[in-house]
């Protein structure tokens, strides 16, 4: 897509070297934007080799007040964009550990609302959720309408960050905006743990030939993301007029079955590499069934009418550049088995 209204333009990505985030850095520096990335580590920092000349590179904990603070103060003064992706993402470890949850996500987001509100009210705030805030839904597809019933802590942090940046809205002004996410899958993301993706997870698990788990009776429905298709999305709430206080549902608006999803990894894999991944069916763990928020698929039309996305890349072609991705010289090495 074209993003020439980017250039120029001044950009703060928090969580900018992570899965998402280092997707959105190299397409802002492509359409010629001056980056900031506020990040808590370097340990990722070569997601984004390609354009880290052309970035600048702040380091910060933003779970943390007054690091984080400071960290707010000297970057978010004068941009005209900034996208909140700085997050802890895990369901399973948001049980596990509430106040990280809590501060990660919630205190991180009110601290760089309070910055926006003192050092840029004038710009464009985006900030991903995701679509399990509304827990189970009645029908499908989902749009805005449905009820929240969040079944984990950390879909109820994420909706309260949702309700902050509308509150930001209404009583400052602020032009801030949440997509709901569906699940995301593609490059970059971290392979080799189910809390970070389960696609990427599973294509991680079949190229190094290790089984591929359905949880019984693996009849349960995702709507599955490309990741160019969420950052066309991000890019696109903030440039639009329309999207200020609103939040929006973003996914595929196609739905697969878990068994279907990784029947499709397994043929993908195989004409991609020559590797034949086994499959396995167990249980559905009950500490991992109570946090389920069930079968999803997005309506998206709203984002559509008022930004003009459109998914660009669909589940099959996502899988093969996810393989393809992760099979390239420099990654760690596969071999046919």
């Amino acid at each position: 897509m074209d993003y020439a209204a980017l250039s120029g333009r001044r950009v703060l990505v928090t969580g900018g070297l992570g899965f998402i985030g280092s997707n959105l850095v190299r397409a802002a520096v492509r359409a010629g934007a001056q980056v900031t990335v506020l990040t808590r580590s370097l340990s990722k920092l070569a997601n984004i080799a390609p354009v880290i000349k052309a970035v600048h590179v702040r380091q910060a904990d933003l779970s943390a007040p007054e690091p984080a603070a400071a960290a707010f103060a000297e970057s978010v003064g004068g941009q005209d964009f900034i996208f909140h992706l700085s997050a802890q993402t895990s369901h399973i470890d948001s049980m596990l550990q509430p106040q990280a949850d809590l501060l990660a996500n919630c205190a991180a987001t009110l601290a760089l609302l309070e910055s926006c509100r003192q050092l840029a009210p004038q710009a464009a705030l985006v900030m991903p959720g995701t679509v399990t805030q509304a827990g189970l839904v009645a029908a499908l597809p989902a749009a805005e309408g449905t009820p929240d019933w969040p079944l984990s802590l950390y879909d109820a942090h994420k909706l309260l960050c949702e309700k902050y940046l509308f509150v930001y809205q209404r009583n400052y002004g602020l032009k801030t905006t949440t997509l709901r996410l569906a699940n995301v899958f593609g490059e970059r993301q971290q392979p080799d743990n189910p809390r970070r993706g389960i696609l990427n997870f599973m294509v991680h698990r079949a190229l190094h030939g290790q089984p591929l788990t359905i949880y019984e009776p693996g009849d349960f429905v995702r709507d599955y993301s490309h990741v160019d298709n969420v950052v066309d999305a991000l890019l696109l709430a903030a440039l639009s007029p329309r999207t200020a206080g609103e939040s929006y549902v973003c996914g595929s608006g196609t739905g697969l079955r878990f068994d279907e999803m990784i029947a499709c990894v397994v043929q993908a894999v195989h004409a991609e590499t020559g590797i034949t991944a086994e499959v396995q069916r167990v249980p559905f763990p009950a500490a991992e069934r109570t946090i389920d928020a069930g079968d999803f698929i997005a309506d998206s039309s709203k984002l559509r009418a008022h930004t003009g996305w459109q998914p660009r890349v669909d589940f099959a072609e996502g899988l093969r550049r996810t393989i393809r991705y992760y099979t390239a010289p420099g990654t760690e090495p596969v071999h046919a088995g």
